[in-house]
């Protein structure tokens, strides 16, 4: 994390910064076209005032005119490291024919606008606002490149490993609201003006370390506070550089000493035996394999247990949080980590089966239900529901029939050629002539008996 030290500006703020030691350093480009007068801006960046110092220059709000940066640029003879602003700064401005570093200000509101930061920039500047939601900056950093920086305008004192350049002014609470800030060791530790007294007695020892006037910040003297909260600023960056800082130790060598010229270096190998290498094909990590056993008659009618490896699914995901399309809003969202969630599945039993059916039919049931809340916040109607309600029925039809074990006979009758068509359903399933002796009659009967039959039940004229 580079650190750089707002409040630039004020002529005595920088001469206490340089005083400190400090080599970055931040100007607010609103406080400098207030303070400064016009024909002073285009000297102000010189050698003499900033001296070895890098500086950036930024907006601390978003109506800052960009005539007082293309002022201040046009005459300065130490370039900044980095302007940051709005994006009409850049767009609007010579600003984009130039080689210098520019990194707008993301509010945190527009997905699609950090989208086009990234691609368009080499890197994206928070403001204190955004840097409170926890959701924004992990958005801004899942969406940044590798090689991209992350900043942040920032009061804070907390979080601030996340960041790679941060202006921070919370130094200047010292003067504002007589606060006293301590690095301890392991932490910075801001304290309030009440009973600031016996709080900075407390914390002696680490006032001393940091080489600052314990009895002069004690009674409260005006310059020890500020130059005690400067140098704890620059502990804790330095703690954070140490931290990030990622040591690989040397392996342990054997050199021979009959070569004094060239030696012969031969690393010294674990005591434990390397595994065998795998194999180049090997399952896709997102499928395994069970054991299962089961039960077959073998070929001397004797039943034996006969084991098999039966396909599955693998609980564990492969995403990555950088390329994760959920990065945005994810809870547990860490940069560079694997995905912290698993989706454990598994189908071996009726139950088991009956639970995944029931679950999807409720997924589709919810998306239903929120469809038909948003034609109500939307006063319209949505096409789309209609489709979603015949998902729905279709689901809740498919998984009946799966369910149903009732015994059913279904026979399927085709009939090929003239013959075939010319005969009836059961000629075509038993022969040729089964339709014909379906209809005759056991025994033969007389024509006039069934019209005597038939006279006999009418009544005579």
């Amino acid at each position: 994390m580079d650190l750089y030290f707002a409040g630039a500006e004020v002529s005595s703020h920088l001469s206490l910064l340089q005083e400190c030691g400090v080599t970055k350093v931040a100007v607010s480009a609103h406080n400098l076209g207030r303070n400064v007068k016009d024909a002073a801006l285009l000297s102000w960046a010189s050698r003499q005032r900033l001296g070895a110092c890098e500086w950036i220059l930024y907006a601390d709000s978003a109506h800052t005119p960009v005539s007082i940066v293309t002022q201040v640029l046009s005459g300065a003879e130490v370039q900044p490291e980095a302007v940051t602003g709005p994006i009409e700064w850049y767009d609007t401005t010579w600003l984009k024919d130039s080689d210098l570093l520019f990194m707008p200000t993301w509010e945190g509101t527009d997905p699609a606008q950090l989208r086009e930061y990234v691609e368009d920039f080499d890197g994206v500047m928070l403001p204190d606002s955004v840097v409170d939601n926890p959701v924004s900056v992990r958005a801004a950093k899942a969406a940044l490149p590798r090689m991209g920086q992350l900043g942040a305008l920032t009061g804070r004192s907390r979080g601030l490993d996340r960041f790679d350049i941060l202006v921070s002014s919370a130094w200047w609470a010292v003067q504002k609201h007589g606060e006293t800030q301590v690095w301890t060791g392991d932490r910075l530790i801001r304290l309030n003006n009440e009973d600031k007294g016996l709080k900075r007695e407390r914390y002696a020892d680490a006032i001393a370390a940091l080489g600052c006037d314990v009895d002069a910040i004690i009674r409260d003297d005006p310059y020890e506070p500020m130059k005690l909260a400067v140098k704890s600023w620059l502990a804790l960056e330095q703690h954070i550089a140490a931290g990030a800082a990622v040591v690989v130790p040397a392996a342990p060598l054997v050199t021979s000493g009959a070569q004094a010229a060239s030696p012969v270096v031969v690393p010294i190998t674990p005591g434990v035996a390397r595994p065998t290498p795998p194999t180049r094909h090997h399952m896709l990590p997102v499928m395994g394999s069970r054991k299962t056993t089961q039960t077959v008659t073998g070929a001397d009618g004797k039943e034996v247990e006969v084991e098999s490896s039966v396909l599955s699914v693998s609980a564990t995901s492969q995403r990555m949080c950088n390329t994760c399309s959920l990065s945005v809003g994810c809870p547990s969202f860490t940069p560079h980590a694997a995905c912290s969630y698993e989706i454990p599945i598994s189908i071996k039993t009726k139950a088991e089966l009956e639970g995944v059916l029931r679950s999807v039919t409720e997924m589709q049931t919810q998306r239903v239900l929120q469809g038909r809340f948003t034609e109500e916040i939307n006063g319209a109607l949505d096409v789309a529901l209609g489709k979603e309600i015949d998902r729905l029925f279709n689901m809740v039809k498919v998984w009946r029939e799966i369910e149903d074990n009732r015994d059913s006979l279904k026979i399927t009758v085709d009939a090929k050629g003239e013959a075939g068509a010319q005969m009836g359903v059961l000629s075509r399933l038993f022969g040729e002539k089964a339709g014909q002796n379906a209809m005759m009659l056991d025994t033969p009967i007389d024509a006039d008996e069934v019209v005597d039959q038939m006279m006999g039940d009418e009544d005579p004229d």
